[in-house]
């Protein structure tokens, strides 16, 4: 790696269209294997692998997963760590979605050529050689699917005793465990669960490969050399500020906290080269990017104070919403859009204070960024009248608010979201089956706001809907309903690698059999709103038309074969009857409640 390579030409190495993003099966780059962080899948097809050369019997192992999940990478790695690998009449690597024998054939053609020595026919008369399939789970399922996969039905049942298409942990042995293994991708998160919360050692290694103080740290010796090669700006310089922010432990924690919370609000799945470019981004600002060094240098010297403090990490994180899905996805959790007491008095003291930039120093520890610390007040808009100082005024305390989330003086919950962390916890708990830790979940959480989706109907009565829907008069039943459990034995690990990222929970109606809804934490939150009060809107039973007919198959094996209660809203007045069928009579009686 060249020593006089520049600061921002190593950091682009990060970005999504740097030619370090490419990956195939073949070659290794030295930077590459610096930044390479160990993933808990990778060790358990490791395993396969190591075993495989021992063995003296010919195997496939399937590296299952979806587009962009790293599977190209890992192969890529181990190929480069073992020699064996490399060895044609041993293993043979393929990657379904990048390799094709003849553009005239299709991917199931070449699939089908590829794994011929484990079709029916030829299962266990070839020659002693494992083959490493890459394929994206689709694939694998169209292939298995398809007229060539008949000739497959061995590697079909292994595919379906192992469940590898659905999405649960658990598996079922084949007769085959001795000649097919798998990895499957999916199963697997960029983040762990654990009771404290979740936490990603994955990201965390990646963030500690470009800030570590390390000689071995391509861009730790290059950041050094730019600050020995221009102390005249390095002092100004937002890009080298960002840097050294992003060496902080606790804004590293913050900011993996922030992707954690993007993947499971926002459903977003994040590939290692889309965060490698996110990490750029947040350290290089759009004015600074598509620019050689010289005309870098001479930016920075002649930016003014309001440009360099809207080139500064906090707005790098949260104010570039178009610059990827990563920015777009924690715009959507921006701190600006919390409101506590703490934080509402702060933003009025801005307005009720002569000089707004001393709040930064008594609430913000702007130790962390110096030279911001030492021009804030001389460059403060607080002390011009004039209009045009109120953008910058503006754009200050969207900053504060910022910086109150990434380096407050002192600790406070501000920020803090309970029902996310409530929901996390419960996540991790169903995942390891510690049913005694769900209690609330099934029988308030979610139990209530089914009672309550159509309007709270009290003592275990239920909403309905009778023919048209109506403003006057309503109808409801009895509906017993109790937690159906899955009794499997509980799961031991402190921190869970594999995972389901969002709950399947049942209930069972009495006497019927349990009906299934899968809660994610967009659905979650708003199942705690209702129990709360709030009532769904049509939107909302639009949005969650999976909650709609999950209640719908609940209330369908209700008792209005017997019984319905009529329900009559007038001028603020509620009246109730009752009509009942007797089966013993076979008669109907109606009577006022």
């Amino acid at each position: 790696m060249s020593t006089n390579t520049h600061f921002i030409d190593i950091l682009k190495r990060c970005k999504q269209s740097s030619k370090e993003a490419v990956e195939n099966l073949e070659g290794f780059s030295e930077f590459k294997k610096y930044m390479h962080v160990q993933r808990p899948v990778e060790k358990e097809l490791e395993t396969y692998i190591l075993e495989a050369n021992q063995t003296n019997e010919p195997q496939l192992i399937l590296v299952c997963g979806g587009v962009g999940d790293g599977k190209s990478h890992i192969l890529s790695y181990l190929k480069d760590k073992y020699d064996f690998l490399a060895d044609p009449e041993r293993f043979y690597l393929h990657n379904d979605a990048t390799e094709s024998f003849s553009p005239r054939k299709t991917s199931i053609e070449t699939l089908a050529k590829v794994l011929k020595p484990f079709s029916d026919q030829e299962i266990g008369t070839g020659p002693n050689i494992t083959i490493v399939l890459a394929i994206n789970l689709g694939a694998l399922n169209n292939f298995i699917d398809a007229e060539e996969g008949k000739e497959f039905t061995r590697l079909r049942e292994y595919v379906h005793a192992k469940r590898i298409m659905e999405s649960v942990i658990t598996e079922e042995v084949s007769q085959d465990d001795h000649i097919f293994k798998y990895v499957n991708f999916s199963d697997y998160h960029m983040y762990e669960l654990t009771e404290d919360g979740p936490r990603s050692s994955y990201i965390r290694g990646i963030l500690q490969r470009i800030t570590q103080d390390t000689e071995q740290n391509p861009f730790y010796e290059a950041y050094l050399r730019e600050k020995a090669e221009h102390p005249e700006v390095v002092f100004k310089n937002p890009i080298i500020q960002n840097y050294e922010l992003l060496q902080y432990e606790d804004i590293q924690d913050k900011i993996i906290d922030l992707l954690i919370q993007a993947m499971v609000k926002e459903k977003l799945i994040i590939s290692t080269r889309a965060l490698l470019d996110f990490i750029y981004n947040i350290i290089v600002p759009s004015s600074m990017d598509n620019i050689d060094h010289e005309k870098l240098m001479e930016l920075i010297t002649h930016q003014d104070f309001q440009s360099y403090t809207s080139c500064l990490l906090p707005f790098q994180l949260f104010d570039r919403e178009d610059a990827s899905a990563i920015h777009q996805a924690i715009n959507h959790i921006n701190p600006t859009q919390y409101r506590t007491e703490l934080l509402d008095q702060h933003l009025i003291d801005f307005k009720s204070k002569k000089d707004g930039a001393y709040l930064f120093g008594q609430f913000i520890d702007v130790s962390r960024i110096s030279y911001f610390a030492k021009s804030l007040v001389p460059h403060s808009p607080w002390k011009e009248e004039e209009k045009k100082s109120i953008p910058f005024r503006n754009e200050l305390v969207k900053l504060f608010v910022y910086l109150y989330y990434l380096v407050p003086k002192e600790k406070h919950d501000s920020f803090k979201d309970q029902v996310y962390d409530q929901y996390m916890n419960y996540l991790f708990h169903w995942n390891r089956r510690s049913w005694n830790m769900l209690s609330k979940l099934y029988r308030e959480d979610v139990r209530d706001a089914i009672y309550k989706w159509n309007g709270e109907g009290h003592g275990g009565l239920i909403y309905v809907q009778v023919g048209q829907p109506q403003t006057h008069y309503y109808a409801l039943q009895k509906l017993e309903i109790e937690p159906a459990l899955e009794r499997v034995e509980s799961r031991v690990e402190e921190v869970l690698m594999k995972f389901l990222p969002m709950l399947t929970i049942a209930f069972r109606p009495k006497g019927e059999t349990p009906v299934e809804i899968d809660i994610d934490f967009s659905l979650y939150s708003l199942l705690i709103r209702i129990k709360n009060g709030y009532r769904p809107n049509k939107k909302d039973k639009f949005q969650y038309i999976k909650f709609v007919e999950f209640i719908d198959q609940l209330s369908s094996k209700g008792n209005d074969k017997n019984e319905l209660i009529f329900e009559s809203k007038k001028f603020g007045k509620s009246q109730r009857y009752r009509l009942i069928y007797d089966e013993l009579f076979d008669q109907y009686s109606y009577t006022e409640m």
